[in-house]
């Protein structure tokens, strides 16, 4: 199988930025956390951090095109890194090195490397030991000479990273001495450019992420990722409000066709769902649109949206989209509703503004029901749904108590009892 995730930031929480293979296994108790000494070599402002014990293992995570991945750190395989990213008129990379674990002589190792990286135009600085602040040597590399200056003014001045509001809670809810930690607020910058179009609208997206949580902590794990959303303690970050849902059931595995691409699974739970969704709306000061495009929408169908939400009693919603770039949305009802034929969906517009714009389709105008489940999309790709074929055995799906799944072919971000995970499907 390919494991090559898109290391920016999935939807409704991180998919991460750079290209590579999940890590190695890390199941060690947490402890109380160390802080990294090469975090010193980290700018305040930067937009995220890859840490690593070794360093062979954390540059696997970051973009193979990079003039840093030309570099031959057989000597410093095992060096502890810290690769931060940061903008400077582009995203940067700039990575730091802890030079006393180096293979060979350290003093030979390091004159090798810093030649070669001269070679090819990858600028580099050499930090002494420093016993007073506890630090060991350490060698910085980036293309960036003005990031360089950069982090030799943090350096001197004392400041780093560690700095930046939340990013000590950030760095405690690390699971070990390995971990990504991504700024959501530069979500914009970090994402590459195309990143899920097929899926969400850009700025829709990165504005989503932005207010999602303040950090995005990765921690690797056997299967994939521990994820982890940081943030302050306002109503505004939408990490919080998930954070307030009961656990509920998804039943979504049980009814995708085989020519999944994505899908997104939202459980509900009423009323604590529709309670917390408008505290959202009212700490982001959305209340008011909320409650007007409410008032509009009965007005033009006749029906006030909240009621009929009431009315079937909404259980989940799912947005699904196919390789061919068809899109539906499925709402499962209290009480099964039986098949139907496609016909005029009468609730246009409902979903998106009960349950937020990642369920926008371009074109809500038909309804059908099967396997239990109202379908809405345009005519053509919810006649598509009807006629996809499905396997015979449902794929296994981590449905049971959580808050949602997102879900690709390749990997699965679901948020369950035991937290937030990002996995690889195996089966692929």
């Amino acid at each position: 199988m390919s494991k090559k995730p898109t290391l920016a930031l999935l939807l409704a929480l991180p998919l991460l930025l750079c290209c590579g293979n999940p890590a190695r296994k890390t199941d060690a108790p947490v402890q109380e956390k160390r802080i990294p000494e090469l975090l010193a070599a980290v700018p305040s402002d930067a937009l995220g951090v890859i840490c690593f014990d070794r360093c062979a293992e954390g540059l696997r995570l970051y973009d193979s095109t990079s003039v840093l991945q030309k570099l031959d750190l057989s000597d410093f395989k095992n060096a502890r890194m810290a690769l931060s990213l940061c903008y400077n008129g582009s995203l940067v990379p700039v990575l730091a090195l802890d030079t006393h674990r180096a293979e060979a002589d350290s003093a030979a190792a390091l004159k090798a490397l810093t030649e070669q990286a001269a070679s090819l135009k990858v600028f580099s600085h050499y930090f002494e030991p420093d016993p007073a602040a506890g630090r060991q040597g350490m060698l910085i590399l980036s293309p960036s000479e003005a990031q360089i200056t950069a982090v030799r003014r943090h350096v001197t001045q004392h400041t780093s990273i560690l700095d930046a509001p939340y990013f000590r809670q950030a760095l405690s809810a690390a699971g070990g001495d390995d971990f990504v930690i991504y700024r959501n607020s530069g979500a914009e910058r970090l994402a590459p450019k195309g990143w899920m179009q097929e899926f969400f609208p850009r700025r829709e997206l990165t504005g989503f992420l932005r207010q999602l949580a303040d950090w995005t902590v990765l921690t690797p794990a056997s299967d994939g990722f521990s994820v982890q959303p940081v943030q302050g303690p306002a109503d505004s970050y939408f990490a919080n409000i998930l954070s307030l849902l009961p656990f509920s059931d998804s039943r979504l595995g049980a009814v995708l066709p085989d020519s999944v691409r994505f899908a997104l699974a939202l459980p509900v739970s009423n009323p604590a769902f529709r309670e917390a969704f408008e505290r959202w709306q009212d700490a982001s000061v959305k209340m008011t649109r909320y409650r007007r495009t409410l008032d509009a929408l009965r007005k033009e169908s006749g029906k006030d949206p909240l009621k009929w939400e009431k009315e079937i009693d909404v259980r989940e919603l799912a947005l699904v989209r196919d390789g061919e770039g068809r899109a539906v949305v499925l709402v499962r009802p209290g009480k099964a509703v039986a098949d139907r034929p496609a016909g005029e969906n009468p609730w246009r517009g409902f979903i998106p503004t009960l349950y937020g714009s990642a369920f926008t389709l371009a074109d809500d105008s038909c309804e059908a029901a099967r396997d239990g489940w109202y379908v809405y999309g345009s005519p053509a790709d919810v006649q598509a749904w009807l006629d996809a074929k499905r396997p015979e055995t449902a794929s296994k799906w981590p449905g049971k108590g959580c808050r949602f799944i997102i879900y690709e072919p390749e990997r699965t971000l679901a948020w369950g009892k035991k937290g937030l995970r990002l996995t690889w499907n195996t089966n692929q």
